[in-house]
């Protein structure tokens, strides 16, 4: 009886990680989705432009991160975290919350450090930009990336069965493989 057991545990353990490895992906993917619907509001409230990745800030160093910008419009500080992300990270010196996240530099960081960010109208293919990714490694405690150097070392590459989740600037978000992200179209640029 003993024997029986063992060996259905033993045949059912292995489906069940790759089911509960499912449902993190799906859970992920739903939290980019609204982050990018709260990104899309902000958007509208703000005539157009994407959320700077830093704004200034009189009590913190270095500002306040997008991820703290946007809580008006998503009201939940859990979608900001990846199940599957066992290092969320925190900007130090920065008002900001920890989270799996980051955004993409090349738009929401243009012509300076803080508040500065594109037009949300004036990407040529919102449908094809991306606008946050998920981070990879607390050594990068940061609040997104610059693909143009080296930053998109800086994707969780693996952390959904050998790709990772992505939100776009309409809002919309789904599951690739970092390569993808760069050939045959690159997908970072504005």
């Amino acid at each position: 009886m003993v024997g029986i057991i063992l060996i259905l545990a033993a045949i059912l353990l292995p489906a069940m990680e790759t089911a509960m490895g499912r449902a993190e992906t799906t859970s992920c993917l739903a939290n980019m989705r609204h982050l990018g619907m709260g990104l899309r509001l902000y958007s509208d409230d703000y005539d157009g432009r994407i959320v700077p990745a830093m704004l200034p800030h009189p009590d913190a160093l270095r500002g306040i991160c997008w991820d703290v910008t946007i809580q008006p419009y998503i009201n939940n500080r859990m979608i900001l975290l990846c199940p599957s992300d066992e290092t969320p990270r925190r900007v130090h010196g920065a008002l900001c919350e920890p989270h799996s996240y980051g955004i993409n530099l090349a738009l929401s960081q243009v012509g300076g450090y803080l508040n500065s960010s594109l037009d949300l109208y004036s990407l040529e293919d919102p449908i094809g930009t991306i606008l946050l990714c998920e981070l990879n490694g607390e050594r990068y405690a940061t609040h997104g990336i610059d693909w143009r150097n080296g930053g998109v070392d800086r994707v969780a590459a693996r952390r959904h069965g050998g790709g990772s989740n992505f939100t776009f600037a309409d809002g919309h978000a789904k599951w690739m493989r970092v390569e993808q992200t760069l050939k045959p179209d690159l997908l970072w640029d504005p």
